[in-house]
């Protein structure tokens, strides 16, 4: 099974809000088609934009099924379960849980807390040999963040590996490579070390606890009809704390304290940074240990319980004291004597391109950043800065669209010009009635200025359409016919009120302007009237020089013109007198 593709994006759900581009602290997230991706390769699987994602669009791959089938084989199949349990199922205390574990298919139900003690005793021998500063390496996101994005740090992270891989290890060795183990965790990251070559067959599987409580759920196990049990194999001690901060150190028995000068606990991304920027500074403290997720694993991407982390602390301490059977300190000795904890962190540069700065300006300059007063470096895109966007342009992660003030302003311009282009006359009113803004085809047919914004509509027509509107008495009015005689404006109106907004639209289509819009007849009546009136003048010129020749006045023709012109003016009347009955 490829280790790629823990987490993808559920294309159906995202909605393209940039979410998951901003949490990422690693930008490891692919905008194409507007759809957000994950990048595999840059994906350090902390599963940040799983948590984050309001949509629910970011999922990590389930290998819950895999699991049922190992279990239903009928073969040894081993959970071993990370010491945040506790938090994770408070309700299953006192036994309750590897009860359940073990009424679900688990032959073997084990603590990952022994393999911490392991790595915690290797880390103090690491310590005690190596002169220069150290970061520990039981979080795999931590060790992916180092050795892809900051490989010059490699060296300084303990050669040691995680209390999963160091347990799964163990348990190998003492029941058999045959044998199967199944982690049980918070952390998504787990999957991936689980596949990591080097790495690859000491884990069998690995379940989130989310995975966990779904297969609860659908085995319908009754809570109150398990009987409680103790943990298989060899008890934790001390690393049952493993999961908080400076849980490493007290394992070690490093005696963790605040005051301390040489030893720091870090965790959560802001922290992490700041502990690498120490490093490259040349730190005096000699060990960091460093946890990815804000608070330590009791606050994984994958915990799936929606209490706070103060609390689950609480239980881990809580556990961590009262549980009598602790491992003696031989047991642990002689566990690791077959066990090999060291490993070899190697880098995984991403190599990350590089672009001209005539190149970076050329794509700023597609989203109107000409200058530097241009460039708004307001996050939307996912991004801190708008040339941070320009370069996961060009390095094919991002897309100009991505720009929200840019796309809005593009948006604004075309409604603007749809609006002032429209044959329509268009006008928006606030909630006091008082127009805020209006058309052109509005303006020419009421006849006004830009200083009747801020006056009330009333000045201009009968504001109760949109009144209604607002005091939603009606959703919305359609096609009403209205008439504004003192504009000789007629048409169908309709109003509707801006979703959100304390903002009524108004929209008079199908105008007619009795004054100025008449029909095609009477422009033609017009354009004969005054055909008629030259017609006249001429055959009055001619009926003198017919009357010089043939001896007869012009009178006649006068009489015959007169009237023609007469007839034309009556049925030009009688148009105009239908045209008054309509409008009665």
């Amino acid at each position: 099974m490829p280790m790629q593709g823990i987490i993808s994006t559920n294309k159906a759900r995202c909605r393209d809000c940039y979410r998951c581009i901003r949490v990422c602290p690693v930008k490891a997230i692919k905008i194409s088609d507007g759809q957000a991706q994950v990048d595999r390769d840059k994906c350090i699987v902390c599963g940040t934009c799983v948590r984050e994602c309001p949509q629910q669009a970011k999922q990590v791959r389930s290998d819950l099924e895999r699991v049922q089938q190992m279990v239903q084989s009928g073969g040894l199949v081993i959970a071993s379960v990370a010491p945040s349990y506790v938090a994770a199922f408070p309700d299953y205390g006192g036994g309750l849980f590897p009860a359940l574990l073990k009424q679900l298919g688990f032959s073997l139900v084990t603590e990952t807390a022994v393999g911490a003690e392991m790595v915690a005793r290797e880390t103090a021998d690491v310590i005690n040999q190596e002169p220069h500063a150290q970061v520990s390496s039981a979080c795999p996101v931590l060790v992916d963040l180092i050795a892809k994005y900051h490989n010059w740090a490699v060296g300084m992270v303990t050669p040691i590996v995680s209390p999963m891989i160091a347990h799964g290890r163990y348990l190998k060795s003492k029941y058999g490579a045959e044998a199967k183990v199944v982690f049980i965790g918070p952390c998504p990251a787990k999957k991936a070390e689980a596949e990591q070559p080097d790495l690859a067959g000491i884990i069998d599987a690995v379940l989130t606890f989310e995975e966990l409580r779904t297969w609860v759920v659908s085995a319908e196990v009754k809570i109150d009809q398990l009987r409680s049990v103790d943990m298989d194999d060899l008890p934790a001690s001390q690393a049952r704390v493993f999961p908080l901060e400076g849980g490493l150190a007290l394992a070690a028995s490093l005696r963790p304290d605040l005051l301390r000068q040489d030893f720091a606990a870090v965790s959560g991304i802001v922290e992490v940074k700041e502990m690498l920027d120490n490093l490259r500074a040349g730190s005096s403290i000699k060990l960091f240990e460093a946890l990815f997720c804000p608070g330590g694993c009791i606050n994984g991407a994958c915990f799936g319980d929606a209490r706070d982390v103060f609390r689950r602390r609480n239980w881990v301490l809580q556990h961590e004291r009262r549980t009598q059977r602790k491992a003696e300190e031989e047991d642990i000795r002689a566990a690791m004597e077959n066990v090999e904890l060291r490993r070899t962190i190697s880098e995984k540069s991403i190599g990350l391109m590089q672009f001209s700065e005539e190149e970076i300006r050329e794509v700023m300059a597609r989203t109107g950043k000409t200058s530097p007063e241009d460039e708004l470096n307001c996050g939307a895109c996912g991004y801190s800065s708008c040339r941070e966007n320009a370069v996961a342009v060009l390095s094919e992660m991002a897309e100009h669209t991505m720009c929200i003030p840019w796309m809005r302003k593009l948006a604004e311009r075309k409604a603007d010009r749809v609006i002032d282009e429209s044959p329509n006359a268009i006008v928006i009113v606030d909630s006091n009635m008082r127009i805020v803004e209006f058309n052109p085809a509005f303006a020419a047919l009421f006849l006004c200025t830009p200083g009747i914004v801020g006056k009330p509509l009333s000045v201009l027509m009968d504001p109760s359409d949109f009144e209604r509107v607002l005091a939603e008495a009606v959703d919305r009015i359609t096609n009403k016919l209205v008439s504004y005689p003192n504009y000789h404006v007629s048409g169908s109106l309709n109003v509707y009120r801006l979703e959100d907004e304390d903002l009524v639209v108004g929209i008079l289509a199908n105008v007619n302007r009795s004054t100025e819009g008449l029909s095609r007849l009477d422009h033609i009546r017009e354009e004969t009237l005054a055909n008629a009136e030259k017609v006249i003048e001429k055959q009055m010129l001619m009926a003198q020089e017919i009357a010089g020749i043939l001896g007869e006045t012009t009178s006649e023709t006068r009489l015959l013109l007169r009237k023609l012109t007469e007839l034309m003016k009556e049925s030009e009347d009688e148009g105009t007198g239908n045209r008054t009955e309509e409008k009665k």
